[in-house]
């Protein structure tokens, strides 16, 4: 490897190495929001109706993850499905405090007995979360797209067969009170 080539590598490990910009992180107002939530979750499946619990957990670095308990089988899409990841980002703070926010999580079913095919299922989903109460409620939109689709795309929902509806509700998991520290007196 001559100079330039070394001078190269060495200036990339070093871009991997240095922690994200503090600009790419939630903060302000908006990082209120930021934290794990367990849910109840209702959803409708043009009138077939069904409940589930999740975590949502949202990050400063504008990633998602849930966790759901899958009770009604996606809204009685029987096949099981894996726990899901994506991004939020916050559309702004109101005046009182609520954090506006968009998430969008993927993940996949899986392909069951009866020969239905695993597919990518996606939430686009819009809310707010109020810091006074510690509470997080999302509404949106469950599509199903073949794994072949483009999930990650802004429009892929427009290329559902169908869409199920959903709202999220939750309220923030408390940490317990420190313990008392222990006394140094003998």
């Amino acid at each position: 490897m001559n100079a330039n080539g070394a001078a190269y590598a060495a200036l990339a490990v070093a871009a991997m190495l240095m922690p994200v910009s503090a600009a790419a992180e939630i903060g302000g107002a908006c990082g209120n929001a930021v934290g794990t939530f367990l849910t109840r979750n209702a959803l409708d499946n043009n009138g077939r109706t069904g409940t589930s619990a999740s975590l949502l957990i949202l990050t400063n670095g504008g990633h998602v993850l849930r966790f759901d308990s899958d009770e009604t089988g996606a809204a009685m899409d029987s096949r099981p499905f894996g726990n899901s990841a994506g991004t939020w980002r916050c559309d702004g703070a109101d005046e009182d405090g609520a954090v506006r926010l968009t998430a969008t999580m993927l993940d996949f079913t899986y392909p069951d007995a009866e020969g239905d095919e695993g597919q990518i299922a996606r939430i686009d989903m819009t809310g707010h979360f109020l810091p006074e109460t510690e509470t997080l409620e999302l509404a949106g939109k469950l599509g199903f797209l073949p794994l072949s689709a483009e999930g990650q795309a802004a429009d892929a929902l427009t290329h559902a067969p169908s869409l199920t509806t959903v709202t999220i509700r939750g309220k923030r998991i408390e940490l317990p009170p420190l313990p008392e520290p222990e006394s140094t007196d003998d």
